[in-house]
């Protein structure tokens, strides 16, 4: 597979199972209890049918869908091949899938599979859904911003500006935050978050952090990698510190206003949608319903992602926000290229390295530069090809993903990015 990050993401979603996170390998192995059980999983998550009976219809109705605006892309730039591929991930059991295509030359995009199972509702592909661990790029800009004002350092340790968060508050760089080297344990391996979520609890975000100061960090700062959704929840928490207003409206006076992101927001304590979405599912095996169908958990708040995984998007806004900010329209030339200084994220592979908020994959078309995300219900991909400046956005709509449909996301995924593979010369 020529895409082996997204493969393994989308075919193992125990590696990020409520994500949080992207297509992110096994790269070190995990200490017992780090990883829940899938048989406990599916047991708890099958208590949303006792205990939260209502989610099931929580989920605002669709509105109708809106005729697309002036200077929608142009549907037939999507290749047939492409569009079977599509119609292929809904036929092993996603709900809905779309995808946006877009270069110097135009942009395209297509959907197949419903918006709503409950009312069939053809999905369209300029729908809003939630996009996990591609926040974390959202997030990582604003901090950058913040230190090129002057206002953090990147290599300043965390308790200057938060005191008492952290038991390593005063060696943790607000850099190791970014790049996930500050050996932070991940809050979302302890199993009693996942209790909380499928009770719609309400989190708050120090709570996150004290969730994973209860266990030993994974290694002293800086000496290795390991992907950590606390580091985001703690660099929200600076944004916040620094700026005294919440991240939301921070993020929505920086980068969604500024770039016309008008589908672009980040709820936290609801599960309420506005405008036109998509619904997320997870599968019915996990959540066991009447009819067999996947369960619809749109309706639970994000507030367990927080800055770590709960931006709501659409495919057109996550591109533009991409060749915006890879086009040096965001940050400043200084700022962009401590972004996209990397670290090898599993020693020996170097195709895959981690900048500041943001990931580098080489693959058979060249090196790409992004991010995915889960998180229940959803799962998404944005990346920006530094060779051919293709951009593509490709997000569905149940998470964890069956284990049929792996295969078949990941090869939407890699035509969308690289087109169909020339065959080899005898």
């Amino acid at each position: 597979m020529t895409w082996p990050a997204f493969h393994a993401f989308v075919t193992d979603p125990w590696r990020r199972s409520s994500d949080l996170r992207g297509p992110h390998r096994a790269h070190r192995p995990k200490p017992a209890g780090r990883v829940l059980p899938v048989g406990a999983f599916r047991a708890i998550v099958a208590i949303i049918v006792v205990v939260s009976p209502l989610l099931a219809g929580a989920a605002p109705a669709l509105a109708g869908t809106p005729a697309p605006r002036v200077g929608e892309p142009d549907t037939a730039r999507i290749d047939p091949e492409l569009r079977t591929l599509l119609s292929d991930v809904t036929a092993a059991g996603v709900p809905g899938i779309l995808v946006r295509v877009q270069d110097q030359r135009g942009s395209g995009q297509a959907a197949a599979g419903v918006a709503d199972l409950a009312t069939g509702a053809p999905l369209q592909p300029q729908a809003r859904v939630r996009v996990g661990s591609i926040t974390k790029t959202f997030v990582a800009t604003v901090v950058l911003q913040l230190v090129e004002e002057g206002r953090l350092g990147l290599d300043r340790p965390v308790g200057r500006w938060l005191p008492g968060l952290l038991r390593g508050g005063d060696t943790i760089t607000v850099r190791q935050l970014l790049n996930h080297t500050s050996g932070l344990f991940d809050y979302t391996a302890d199993p009693a978050l996942l209790s909380g979520i499928v009770h719609n609890r309400v989190f708050d975000p120090k709570e996150l952090v004290a969730t994973a100061e209860t266990h030993p960090s994974s290694f002293p700062p800086g000496t290795a990698w390991e992907y950590s959704n606390t580091n985001y929840i703690v660099a929200g928490l600076l944004v916040e510190s620094i700026t005294r207003r919440p991240l939301g409206e921070e993020l929505q006076r920086r980068i969604f206003r500024p770039l016309g992101l008008t589908d672009t927001s980040l709820p936290t304590t609801t599960g309420n949608l506005r405008g036109y979405h998509a619904h997320g599912y997870v599968p019915a095996d996990l959540a066991p319903t009447p009819d067999g169908r996947p369960f619809d958990v749109t309706g639970l708040n994000p507030s367990h992602a927080w800055a770590s995984g709960a931006v709501v998007s659409s495919a057109r806004d996550l591109a533009h926000f991409y060749r915006s900010l890879l086009g040096g329209k965001v940050l400043s030339a200084r700022m962009l290229r401590e972004m996209t200084t990397t670290t090898v994220e599993t020693p020996g592979d170097p195709k895959v390295r981690y900048g500041l908020g943001i990931e580098r994959v080489q693959d058979r078309c060249g090196a790409n530069w992004g991010h995915s995300g889960a998180i229940f219900g959803y799962q998404s991909m944005a990346f920006w090809n530094e060779d051919t400046t293709r951009t593509v956005v490709l997000a569905s709509t149940i998470h964890p993903a069956p284990a049929p449909a792996g295969t078949a996301l990941a090869t939407a995924a890699d035509h969308a990015l690289c087109g169909t593979p020339r065959p080899r010369n005898p």
